[in-house]
């Protein structure tokens, strides 16, 4: 798991007072984890504030996704084409109908 920042390590790193630290938090600029009961930062976040892009995935684990993304979306126009197509043929039968 991804270590975690108290508020006072936070400041320190960042050379501020604790106090900065929430008025960043409260007007929405730094972003505490959530599910735990007390207020800690992630490093993965703290390190995107600073500008370091911190890769979560390999470069083979991120062609996969990505190779499965690809298929994921020709999926779904394939089969949004089959929905559209039978949307067309369902009015048709309507109109014959009445």
């Amino acid at each position: 798991m991804d270590k975690l920042l108290t508020k006072k390590e936070l400041a320190e790193r960042w050379q501020v007072t604790p106090k900065a630290i929430d008025d960043w938090r409260k007007r929405g600029i730094l972003t505490p984890c959530k599910g735990i009961p007390a207020i800690r930062f992630s490093m993965q976040h703290i390190a995107e504030l600073e500008g370091i892009k911190l890769e979560r995935f390999s470069p083979l684990e991120r062609r996969s996704l990505e190779d499965e993304l690809e298929k994921v979306k020709r999926e779904r126009e394939l089969y949004k084409s089959i929905v559209v197509n039978n949307l067309r043929e369902c009015s048709k039968a309507i109109n014959l109908i009445k």
